[in-house]
């Protein structure tokens, strides 16, 4: 947690850009595809309910019979409800899709407030980490390999550094951190 804290605190810009390249063009590309869907549906509503009424209006002026109206009703009925349930879907979709820039902001804006956390406790873990997937022991030149997927809080995981990048900075931060103290 300490090494993701300071390469958050140490490398912001490089740590925002990262995750949000992960994001990518993509997923901008299918979030302006689905904002298109929605709004066409939405469209379709209420296209619906106009013609409900014109139906309505015809059946009550004698222009088609109840059995055509009924018929018809029902069929733009249940097409509506469709619509409604889709659009909630996809509208709750993407507010969890763009939820995750104002996450990203907040996560960053929390690990500026944490210095440096000596004592790992139960409130920094719910804090700061959304859950914890570990995967099943794999065995590796005769060495038990176990893999740790760590989801914080508003970005998901991490994707940047590697690790063994991460450790080599986080160490040369604590080394510089020990040689200023010393000199003071």
């Amino acid at each position: 947690m300490r090494r993701v804290f300071f390469y958050v605190q140490a490398y912001e810009k490089e740590f925002a850009k990262a995750q949000m390249e992960c994001y990518g063009e993509e997923k901008q590309k299918e979030l302006a595809c689905k904002r298109r869907e929605l709004g066409k549906a939405k469209s379709r509503v209420r296209e619906i309910d106009t013609l409900v009424q014109k139906l309505y209006e015809d059946n009550a002026k004698g222009k088609i019979s109840d059995e055509r109206y009924a018929t018809l009703s029902t069929a733009y009925e249940e097409e509506q409800q469709t619509l409604k349930a889709d659009i909630s879907e996809m509208e709750a979709g993407l507010t969890a899709e763009t939820d995750q820039a104002e996450g990203l902001e907040r996560f960053i804006g929390k690990v500026k407030q944490i210095t440096q956390p000596t004592l790992l406790t139960a409130e920094l873990v719910h804090t700061f980490i959304e859950k914890i997937v570990v995967s099943a022991p794999k065995y590796i030149d005769g060495k038990r390999i176990q893999l740790l997927d760590i989801y914080w809080n508003g970005v998901g995981i991490i994707r940047g550094q590697s690790p063994k990048e991460m450790e080599v900075a986080f160490e040369e931060h604590i080394r510089n951190q020990a040689n200023t103290t010393k000199t003071a």
